[in-house]
């Protein structure tokens, strides 16, 4: 999986003093401070050239901000939380060059990565450069300049074609959909409409899932955020690694309670008996808690996440595919469910156990143990998959 990858260049400009040349006392100076006349000119005239630039560059504004209730906006200290405002504000406006409330270079990349995390909306900007203007080894000013990917006249065009397809997306959701609803839907959605693939253009960002309809997980997870922030529902982007890899995903807001969400995983697709790929939607992912998270998934974020420990909109408590006993009951609901698949547009069927011995006794009885065709009457094959680490179960009927 692919992550974002933010390179900083930067230049740090120096004013120094001009230093006189003449003696102390009939004393010459010491050879190594002595300067050759053109050499104290030019570095006067440098100096004049590079006051007139910071003049130039206005004086840090006062931006009014619009990312209060973001995740990481909100971890941010009062100071930070400033810069982070007039680098949005900067990006959003497409300006050049902007001056920013902040001394130490350190502290940019950290605040940009940030905002890169609360809006994955921001096509246009992959990078930034900053200037820093010192006098005597000390910062002075400082200024954040945006690299932009393309020209705010394609950016805007390329917007009207994102909100075409974004309307489009956002078409089906019924009116009055609950905040599972919403999350489900666009985890969903995105897995149904769009392809992985490592060498989908734009793939970092979330032209690559709207005009492109292939991308990567960083496309994945900045488009899911795109999508639930028109809906209203607090969502971040985390990035790390999984199973060793680069990697990138969510952290969902429902109900008030968090939960991580990786659509990309969601994706995914099975040989049939001709050996073609099959895509399916996979809830493995949807709202999961912060220990199964870390199960495969390991965050690399400069500030500290949620622990999320709510399952009661996990996909499988929600949708009543949860069960934490095989007992006649739970093998007839089970028994149920496989029907409503078998016989439905669905076409598969998920569940998942409390423990990995309740996991494998359900699929010895209705696999191993072909009761399947209990409940899917003329049933002549059938496709699964066992994971054992999330104690679930996966059925598909071809």
């Amino acid at each position: 999986m692919q992550r974002m990858k933010f390179h900083r260049l930067h230049s740090k400009i120096a004013l120094v003093l001009a230093l006189a040349v003449g003696t102390v006392s009939g004393c010459a100076l010491p050879e190594e401070i002595i300067k050759p006349v053109e050499e104290v000119v030019s570095t006067v005239k440098q100096n004049i050239e590079l006051k007139q630039q910071m003049n130039a560059l206005a004086l840090p504004k006062e931006v009014k901000s619009i990312s209060k209730g973001r995740y990481a906006y909100e971890t941010l200290s009062k100071e930070n939380k400033v810069i982070y405002d007039q680098m949005l504000d900067a990006m959003m406006l497409h300006e050049k060059e902007t001056a920013v409330s902040a001394t130490e270079n350190n502290f940019l990349e950290d605040i940009f990565n940030c905002i890169k995390a609360d809006y994955g909306g921001l096509f246009w900007v992959d990078s930034f450069r900053y200037t820093q203007y010192q006098r005597n080894g000390q910062t002075e000013m400082m200024s954040f300049s945006p690299n932009y990917t393309m020209s705010l006249e394609k950016r805007n065009k390329t917007q009207k074609k994102i909100d075409k397809q974004v309307k489009k997306f956002l078409k089906g959701l019924k009116s009055g959909a609950s905040d599972y609803e919403k999350v489900r839907y666009i985890y969903r959605k995105l897995i149904e409409n769009v392809d992985y693939n490592l060498d989908a253009p734009n793939n970092q960002n979330i032209i690559s899932v709207f005009l492109g309809k292939e991308t990567v997980c960083q496309g994945y997870a900045s488009a899911m955020q795109y999508l639930l922030d028109q809906l209203g529902i607090p969502c971040l982007i985390v990035t790390g690694t999984a199973k060793g890899g680069s990697h990138a995903w969510n952290l969902v807001q429902v109900d008030g309670e968090w939960y991580y969400a990786d659509t990309t995983w969601g994706n995914s697709k099975y040989h049939d008996d001709q050996q073609n790929d099959v895509k399916y939607v996979e809830y493995d992912y949807l709202n999961i808690t912060t220990k199964e998270m870390r199960k495969d998934h390991r965050p690399q974020m400069k500030f500290k996440l949620p622990e999320c420990t709510a399952v009661k909109d996990n996909y499988y408590v929600k949708e009543g595919r949860y069960f934490s006993s095989v007992d006649e009951a739970s093998i007839a609901s089970i028994g149920a469910l496989l029907k409503q698949a078998y016989e439905g547009e669905e076409g598969n069927v998920s569940v998942k156990f409390s423990s990995s011995n309740l996991c494998t006794a359900a699929k010895q009885y209705f696999l191993t143990d072909y009761h399947i065709s209990d409940y899917c009457s003329g049933l002549e094959s059938v496709y699964y998959k066992t994971d054992m680490k999330l104690n679930i179960f996966v059925v598909i009927f071809p």
